[in-house]
């Protein structure tokens, strides 16, 4: 058993899992190992460490930034450890789950919200109100996901050597990695890395449908974390083989089936990389690969909750579907009346 000197010692070294019923040639690297429950812990360590190492920040400075959730849980554990203090810029559709873990981890949290329903996406309005801030307030210090270099460095040296290593201790070799692009550090540092150790293998960037960052039309989407409707300056195409798109629903059916199928409770993002797998696997003759970027304890409102998938519009498959059933019990004095319903759940099948 290894002994951490604090709980930033458990980030990274995530697990790789095989995938055994939704398909026979993927593999998923689980990210919600990681303390913050994400992979974006790895970046927010790797941010404030050398932002510490090149004087950056001291202990006087107060760390913002903005974030759709999981970079700003990250941050916000670092900090804690560190003893910085910070500030975390989300908006209003932040999952309930995110602001409960920030609130818990001791953020001071400010929520951008707005009338126009019509809005899906506030990360530019985040940003431009984090670097109003930062002008008027010179302590502030800004980790700046989108540009900052030490975000896919931290992919680049731990990440995708985690994944080398993987393939080199296993001999088991991935023909194709899938990686959810929203900010892009993830995968500009992964497949530097990866086309470094082994040219052919294919790096297929997933993105929300309704995202812009491989072209197309503009438009609304559900999936947290993913996507941007602005290219991020961390997001380098030039070892991404194929950029793919993914709609909220193939993507939340997919949470659900990974769930149901393999007892992997992931998010929204997740259920995206994997459907793209699932759909893609049998192109690349071989193994494939699937960063899952976060686990689904943070979408049990959303994601996992059938009235909200029905609200947004989404339809979810019946095997997909898990139903409460209640049982009044009142002056039951023999439960043999109702164990039929106990023995027709029993002939469902997952």
């Amino acid at each position: 058993m290894i002994l951490y000197n604090d709980i930033l010692g458990s980030i990274g070294n995530t697990p790789i899992v095989k995938i055994n019923k939704i398909s026979k040639n993927i593999f998923a690297k689980l990210e919600f190992f990681n303390p913050g429950r994400s992979i974006k812990d790895r970046i927010a360590l790797n941010i404030l460490e050398q932002a510490d190492k090149n004087g950056e920040i001291d202990e006087n400075s107060v760390i913002i930034e903005s974030s759709s959730g999981n970079t700003g849980i990250g941050l916000t554990l670092v900090c804690r450890v560190k003893g910085y203090r910070n500030i975390i810029v989300i908006d209003q559709n932040c999952p309930s789950e995110k602001v409960k873990l920030l609130k818990a981890l001791g953020a001071t949290i400010l929520m951008l919200t707005t009338r126009n329903s019509g809005c899906e996406d506030l990360t530019e309005k985040r940003i431009e109100f984090v670097n109003k801030a930062k002008e008027m307030i010179k302590s502030l210090y800004i980790p700046n996901q989108y540009e900052n270099s030490n975000a896919p460095l931290a992919h680049y040296y731990y990440t995708s050597q985690e994944i080398i290593d993987f393939m080199e201790d296993t001999n088991i070799r991935f023909k194709a990695i899938f990686i959810s692009v929203g900010t892009g550090g993830t995968i500009s540092g992964i497949s530097k890395r990866i086309k470094e150790y082994d040219p052919s293998i294919n790096i297929i960037g997933v993105e929300p449908l309704g995202s812009t960052l491989f072209g197309g039309e503009k438009g609304g989407y559900l999936q947290q974390g993913p996507g941007n409707y602005f290219k991020p300056k961390n997001l380098i195409y030039d070892n991404i083989d194929l950029g793919v798109k993914v709609s909220d629903q193939d993507a939340f059916n997919m949470c659900r089936k990974l769930a149901l199928k393999e007892g992997i409770l992931a998010g929204g993002s997740s259920g995206g990389v994997m459907h793209m797998a699932a759909e893609m696997s049998n192109k690349f003759e071989g193994k494939v690969l699937c960063v899952l970027p976060d686990g689904g304890e943070k979408y049990l409102d959303s994601v996992y909750s059938d009235q909200w998938l029905a609200d947004k519009g989404i339809e979810l498959k019946k095997q997909n579907k898990i139903d409460v059933k209640k049982i009044n019990i009142d002056g039951v004095k023999d439960f043999a009346e109702i164990i039929n319903i106990l023995r027709e759940e029993l002939q469902y099948e997952y």
